[in-house]
C-alpha cells in the first residue's frame, strides 16, 4: 500500500544522540538517492543530515515514544541543497527498544502555494492599510454581507454581528440610500461590466456621519445570473471636508475680490475728486492701494482666516520706525476687519505725516488698544507735533474712516483735535 501510494514510510530506532533507520520503503529511500537496503542500519549523520535537523527530529521522536501517542507535525527539511516540506505522522512501536514508525507526505507544492498566498495576503493587507481600505462581499442569494474588521469599524458594526442588505442600508444617510440602490441595481443588470462606485454618507454607532467612497464589482454565474458583489470602502471624510472648505474659500475669495474691486473703485473716484492734480492723485491713490496690498500679504500668510492687530500695525507703520509706539494685548481680527483697520491706520498715518505729529522732527504717535468683553478699544494719539484744529471741510480720508468704522467694523469712532495733537478712538466688536 505504501509503495503504490508514493508515501514515505519506515521505522526509526532511537539512539542517544541520533536515530537509525530499521525499515524504509522505496519512496523514502529515493529522497536520499538510495535503495531501501542501502538505508537500513544508517543513522541521520551517516546520511549527511545536519545537526539542527537531527536535534529537531530526535525531540519529536522522543516525545512520541515517551507519551505513547501518535504525533503529527509539519516541517521543512533541507538535504543536498534540496528543500522540501513534509507532513509527518509518528507512532510509537511497543517493545523494549525505543522504536517509532513514520509516514511522511511531501507537501512541498502545497506549502509553496500556501506561502505565496500568505505573501500575497500580506501585500494586500499592507496595500489596504496604506490606502485605508476595507473589504466586503455580498452574497446576493443568501442576503449575507461579509465585512472585514476595517469596514465594520467604519460603519460601527460589532465584530460578530450578522449583516444583511437591510442592516447595511440602515447605516446609510437617508439622502444617499436611493442613489446607492439605483447604482447597485444597474450593476446587477450588467451595466458597465457590473462595476459601480459611489461616494456617500454613513452613520456609525457613535452617531457621527462619515463620508465613504465605495467601489464594487458584481460577479456573474455562467448563465449570466448575478451571484456576488465584491467591493472596497474608504473613509474620505477628511477629503470631503477639505473640498467643502476649498469651495467655501473660493466663494469667499470671489466675494472679497468683488468687494476689493468696489473698494478700489471708490478710493479711485474719491481720490480723483479731491486731488488738485495728477501727481497728487497718483501719490494718494498708490498709498491707499499699497495699504490694501500690505494687508493682503498678512491675510494670505494666514490663509485669509484673519490677522493679528499688532502684526498688521507693524506692517502698515514700518516706515515710521521709532516714531510710532505700539502697545496692546493680542487681538485677532477677521479678514474684513483687518482690511478696514489697515485702511484706517493708513489714513491716520498719512494725515499725521502731512499735517500732524509725523510731519515734524520731534513728533511721535502712541497706538494703544485693549480687549474686553469681545470688543476692541483702539486709540491713536499724536504728540509733540504742530498745533492742530478741526478741518474746515471734511476730506475723503475722514469720510472713509467713518464709513469703515461704522460699516465694515460695525463700531463707532471719534476724532478729537487736542492741543497736544490728534486723538482718534475706535470701539468695535471683535468678529469670530
Amino acid at each position: 500500500m505504501f509503495d503504490s501510494s508514493g508515501l514515505m514510510a519506515g521505522v526509526f530506532e532511537l539512539e542517544e544522540n541520533d536515530y537509525r533507520y530499521l525499515l524504509v520503503n522505496p519512496a523514502a529511500a529515493d529522497f536520499y538517492g538510495l535503495q531501501p537496503e542501502d538505508m537500513v542500519g544508517r543513522s541521520g549523520r551517516d546520511l549527511g543530515v545536519s545537526e539542527a535537523h537531527i536535534g529537531l527530529r530526535l525531540a519529536t521522536l522522543r516525545r512520541c515514544w515517551a507519551s505513547g501517542e501518535t504525533l503529527t507535525r509539519e516541517y521543512p527539511f533541507d538535504h543536498n541543497r534540496r528543500t522540501a516540506w513534509f507532513l509527518g505522522t509518528f507512532s510509537p512501536i511497543p517493545g523494549p527498544s525505543p522504536r517509532v514508525s513514520f509516514v511522511l507526505v511531501d507537501i512541498t507544492e502545497r506549502k509553496h502555494a500556501q506561502l505565496e498566498a500568505e505573501r500575497q495576503q500580506a501585500r494586500l493587507d499592507l496595500a489596504l492599510r496604506a490606502g485605508g481600505l476595507g473589504l466586503w462581499e455580498f452574497d446576493i442569494e443568501r442576503d449575507v454581507i461579509h465585512w472585514d474588521q476595517r469596514t465594520r469599524e467604519l460603519f460601527g458594526v460589532e465584530p460578530d454581528a450578522p449583516i444583511d442588505y437591510a442592516s447595511y442600508a440602515a447605516r446609510l444617510d437617508e439622502n444617499d440610500a436611493s442613489e446607492i440602490r439605483t447604482r447597485l441595481e444597474a450593476a446587477l443588470r450588467g451595466e458597465d461590466g457590473g462595476r459601480y462606485s459611489v461616494v456617500h454618507r454613513a452613520v456609525g454607532r457613535d452617531g457621527l456621519t462619515r463620508w465613504v467612497r465605495g467601489g464594487a464589482q458584481v460577479l456573474f454565474s455562467p448563465d449570466g445570473r448575478a451571484t456576488h458583489v465584491l467591493g472596497t470602502v474608504q473613509d474620505v471624510t477628511e477629503e470631503m471636508e477639505s473640498h467643502r472648505k476649498q469651495a467655501l474659500m473660493v466663494a469667499e475669495l470671489n466675494h472679497r475680490v468683488k468687494n476689493n474691486l468696489a473698494t478700489v473703485q471708490s478710493i479711485a473716484a474719491q481720490t480723483a475728486r479731491r486731488a488738485t492734480g495728477l501727481q497728487q492723485f497718483t501719490v494718494d491713490f498708490e498709498g491707499r492701494l499699497l495699504a490694501l496690498a500690505r494687508t493682503h500679504d498678512v491675510l494670505t500668510q494666514n490663509a485669509w482666516s484673519g490677522a493679528e492687530l499688532s502684526v498688521l500695525l507693524e506692517r502698515e507703520l514700518s516706515a515710521y520706525q521709532g516714531r510710532v509706539r505700539i502697545s496692546g494685548p493680542r487681538a485677532d481680527l477677521a479678514a474684513g476687519q483687518a482690511v478696514a483697520m489697515a485702511l484706517i491706520v493708513h489714513e491716520l498715518s498719512t494725515n499725521a505725516s502731512k499735517y500732524g505729529a509725523l510731519s515734524g522732527p520731534n513728533g511721535y504717535v502712541e497706538v494703544t488698544w485693549s480687549v474686553a468683553g469681545g470688543r476692541l478699544s483702539f486709540c491713536w494719539s499724536e504728540h509733540s507735533g504742530p498745533t492742530v484744529a478741526p478741518p474746515a471741510q471734511r476730506g475723503f480720508g475722514s469720510r472713509l474712516i467713518e464709513k469703515l468704522a461704522q460699516g465694515d467694523l460695525d463700531g463707532s469712532s471719534e476724532a478729537t483735535y487736542a492741543a497736544s495733537g490728534l486723538v482718534f478712538r475706535l470701539d468695535a466688536p471683535l468678529q469670530t
